[in-house]
């Protein structure tokens, strides 16, 4: 049962989560997509939306995120 009330948390935060960081390591910079501007659905695979945008997956790493800020210290 608590497992069951773990993925019905993880599937609501995954819902809000409205943007996409990704640190390409091979393009040398940090990219941010509004999943929401970009038509971007939830239920479609980041790793699909990824790559369809030119990113290496064996070469970058990407958080899927709530708050558009960057902290910078």
């Amino acid at each position: 049962m608590l497992l069951l009330i773990q993925e019905k948390k993880k599937t609501k935060n995954i819902k809000e989560m409205n943007y996409i960081t990704v640190l390409d390591f091979e393009a040398g910079r940090v990219f941010q997509y509004d999943i929401k501007e970009n038509d971007y659905e939830v239920n479609e695979d980041t790793e699909v939306f990824l790559t369809a945008n030119g990113h290496n997956l064996s070469n970058c790493e990407w958080m899927l995120h709530e708050n558009p800020q960057v902290i910078t210290n």
